[in-house]
């Protein structure tokens, strides 16, 4: 059976959650699929392409999600959650959406989608074209973080925080869980959007 664009685009898939973005090679591409190295071009015209489109398709499964018809802030903070998640299914998946998403079909279609969202509450363009801009870079960086910690981390001895009082009281509180604290993050960003809305239409 021939191989395709679409199985080309799978077994890539499998490869980056396997093995990394650092070790994703169009050899072992090809050497999985069973074709030369050459024929590969026959469905992307170079690495660059091929990683275009698998950002695209995280992006895309992002957009699989259903937007909850709640308010503003719940609408905004669920896509973000919604790109988090699919992020973090593949390995390296924000590096990956940070370098090679934009311009894709999909990554046009998550921006214009919150771009909608805020619209339709009557926002501006010019600003909710920079809470579109400030939700995608606080969810894409995040995962970043996420994604660049050890994926086994060695023990390690807790830092001494003699004289950082305010790290100290944290640690001893227990810091948030990522999740708890992602969630956090979107709802600053929203709290500004409707800190800035209000005074800009001032009162009554």
């Amino acid at each position: 059976m021939p191989v395709r664009r679409p199985d080309v685009i799978d077994a890539a898939m499998e490869l980056l959650d396997e093995t990394g973005l650092d070790e994703l090679s169009t050899r072992k591409l090809a050497e999985r699929l069973g074709l030369r190295v050459g024929a590969l071009y026959w469905h992307v015209k170079n690495k660059d392409e091929l990683l275009a489109e698998l950002a695209d398709r995280i992006v895309a499964e992002a957009l699989a999600e259903p937007v909850p018809a709640t308010g503003l802030a719940d609408r905004l903070a669920d896509t973000a959650s919604a790109l988090r998640r699919a992020m973090l299914a593949h390995r390296d998946g924000a590096r990956l959406v940070a370098g090679y998403a934009v311009p894709g079909p999909h990554s046009l279609a998550l921006a214009d989608r919150l771009l909608g969202i805020t619209r339709a509450v009557g926002i501006p363009l010019p600003l909710a074209a920079t809470v579109t801009d400030a939700l995608l870079g606080y969810t894409i960086g995040f995962v970043l973080q996420e994604q660049l910690q050890p994926r086994h981390p060695a023990p390690t001895t807790p830092p001494d925080l003699s004289g950082l009082p305010h790290l100290a009281v944290l640690a001893a509180a227990g810091f948030p869980d990522r999740d708890a604290s992602f969630r956090a993050g979107t709802r600053l960003i929203t709290a500004g959007l409707a800190a800035t809305t209000a005074t800009a239409t001032g009162p009554g």
